[in-house]
């Protein structure tokens, strides 16, 4: 697992002392790129009393204006949330979510978003995030402090309990991790989104359109829906800009 490759995202933090406390948590796990999605004002000094020695973390720290902002150079984006709906998104177990963010940290860079303090993450958030997970937790009261559950997940994911293993992951052998290391590069947000242009001007060329009950938007949802389970290799972009180019060609259409 590759630490470095990991991005804490909070949206919408309410209160600073949480954003200090969560520094400190993402220091003491050995992490250090933290996003605040449209963080209260003064935030880094107000937070500096909870962070301790992590200050840090908090000056290197970086705010967005919205998620789409925050997660454009990042390959797989986790979301937390204690609610759970089919509308929401796609849910994997927390174990499975350790697995995935382990072994995909190796060859490209993940996001684990976490919502504001009074009520999660909103389902405008939730929609941009590739997979869901709920931290397990007592059913009498399942809502962690938004520092407890970063806390939880690092630890999650910086410790291997089995016997074969008790030291810290980053040294110990991860066999998912060792196969991922081997493929190609997998792309990030804005990436995807450039070849996804490509494949609707393609689409336009063939006379698809939007609006009505033309097929265009739902074609486009299930791509985005395709690459959200599996994320989009480098030469698999390129394959579908090449067809998408070659359709346009075809058709005629400029572009």
């Amino acid at each position: 697992m590759k630490k470095e490759k990991i991005a804490i995202i909070l949206v919408s933090p309410e209160n600073p002392d949480n954003i200090g406390a969560v520094a400190r948590a993402v220091k003491n796990m050995g992490f250090a790129d933290l996003r605040l999605v449209s963080p209260p004002r003064a935030w880094r000094a107000k937070a500096k009393k909870m962070a301790m020695s992590a200050s840090d973390i908090l000056k290197k720290g970086k705010a967005y204006a919205s998620l789409q902002d925050a997660i454009q150079d990042l390959g797989v984006v986790i979301g937390t949330t204690r609610r759970l709906g089919g509308h929401r998104g796609t849910f994997l177990s927390f174990d499975k979510t350790v697995a995935k963010i382990r072994g995909s940290s190796r060859q490209q860079k993940i996001g684990i978003v976490f919502g504001r303090e009074s009520k999660g993450l909103e389902n405008e958030d939730s929609a941009l995030c590739d997979h869901l997970v709920t931290i397990p937790t007592g059913p009498s009261y399942p809502s962690l402090n938004l520092a407890q559950a970063v806390m939880v997940t690092l630890f999650a994911l910086s410790w291997d309990g089995s016997s074969s293993c008790r030291a810290p992951l980053d040294r110990c052998e991860d066999p998912s991790a060792k196969e991922a290391a081997v493929h190609a590069r997998v792309l990030d947000k804005k990436e995807i989104e450039v070849t996804i242009e490509h494949f609707e001007k393609a689409l336009k060329a063939l006379g698809y359109k939007k609006g009505g009950a033309d097929l265009l938007p739902r074609i486009l949802r299930t791509l985005r829906g395709l690459i959200k389970r599996s994320g989009l290799l480098e030469p698999e972009a390129q394959m579908i800009k090449g067809l998408s180019r070659k359709i346009r060609e075809k058709m005629g259409s400029p572009g």
